[in-house]
């Protein structure tokens, strides 16, 4: 759609070059992200960075630059009934590395809720209930047994 409200002439520079897409979100927090990818993105077409593959910016105050930590230890439940979850896991993960156990967090995979899990992670696309039923009975399981559940919706329409 927006292709086609573009003029002919500038089709070509404007959709055909890879330029990374930005999301313009809504939510304060969020727009901030968005900004900083804008202006790395301007910075990297100027003569000074032109040689640069990408750029170390902060805004003051964003959580990409505090140290995480959960205020009391925390299991991640991501069940292999949930297609993509532990991707998703993995990512949250990482998000604490180097030092997963100082900050508290410990991702469980099994089949079946482990004992210990605090919270259930249900990544959330198109397909979500459909590759696996035994996902409905764990999340049902989960509610019945007031087990928290967090839910994570894809944004990227790449993976549904």
């Amino acid at each position: 759609a927006l292709r086609d409200e573009c003029p002919e002439d500038l089709q070509p520079a404007i959709f055909d070059n890879d330029w990374p897409l930005t999301i313009w979100y809504r939510i304060d927090e969020f727009q901030l992200i968005s900004l900083k990818i804008i202006a790395e993105a301007l910075l990297l077409c100027s003569p000074n960075y032109l040689n640069e593959a990408s750029l170390p910016l902060c805004v003051s105050g964003e959580l990409e630059s505090q140290s995480l930590a959960f205020s009391k230890p925390c299991t991640l439940w991501a069940s292999p009934a949930n297609a993509g979850s532990l991707a998703l896991a993995d990512e949250i993960a990482a998000a604490f590395a180097p030092d997963r156990e100082t900050a508290g967090l410990t991702i469980c995979t099994t089949d079946d809720r482990p004992a210990s899990a605090t919270h259930l992670l249900l990544y959330l696309n198109e397909d979500t209930f459909v590759s696996d039923e035994r996902l409905a009975e764990q999340v049902t399981q989960a509610r019945q047994d007031r087990l928290p559940i967090v839910m994570a919706h894809e944004n990227d329409p790449d993976l549904g």
